[in-house]
């Protein structure tokens, strides 16, 4: 009796091609290669995608949210690592800290239960000009507050000139 034909085997895709990324797959397919740095309430490792061969910093933190009554709060981080990268940290090179050297887009979980691409280039303000900003604003209510005008008029034109000060908007902002 003949056969029909067999279905391809598919590959598993690189993270890297996922928008999102399910956490029972990073359990499957992540194998932890070396722990580079552990205390109480943070986790740093070198992990490999046992399906692509792809590394990865795994960065893990423990956070207390008092505002949820103390509950207990994980997040993990994966930046995906170039081969280079993998031996020297393995080596004992020093190993990206987060936030400040992860320049890169990553993977970080949230309240879905999955994995999302982050890209910390396209969340950066511009910090110089927000802090202006914020200085002209303080200086504009305690100009207010000393002319001592609450009435309509000058709480609208306060809105206006405060709005004014920010940096303008991006298009997908809201």
């Amino acid at each position: 009796m003949a056969s029909g034909p067999k279905e391809p085997q598919e590959s598993p895709l690189p993270l890297a091609q996922l928008r999102f990324v399910r956490e029972e797959w990073l359990r499957q397919r992540l194998e932890e290669v070396k722990v580079l740095y552990r205390d109480e309430n943070e986790l740093y490792r070198l992990v490999k995608d046992s399906a692509t061969g792809d590394h990865f910093l795994h960065y893990a933190v423990r956070h207390l949210n008092l505002t949820a009554g103390a509950a207990e709060e994980e997040y993990h981080h994966l930046l995906p690592l170039e081969h280079d990268e993998v031996i020297s940290f393995a080596l004992g090179s020093p190993f990206y800290r987060y936030p400040d050297e992860w320049q890169a887009p990553y993977l970080r979980n949230g309240s879905e239960g999955g994995y999302v691409w982050y890209d910390p280039s396209g969340a950066a303000p511009d910090i110089a000009a927000y802090e202006e900003a914020a200085a002209a604003l303080k200086e504009k209510l305690l100009a207010f507050r000393r002319e001592g005008s609450l009435g309509e008029e000058e709480i609208r034109r306060l809105l206006e000139e405060t709005e004014r000060l920010f940096p303008p908007k991006a298009p997908d902002e809201k």
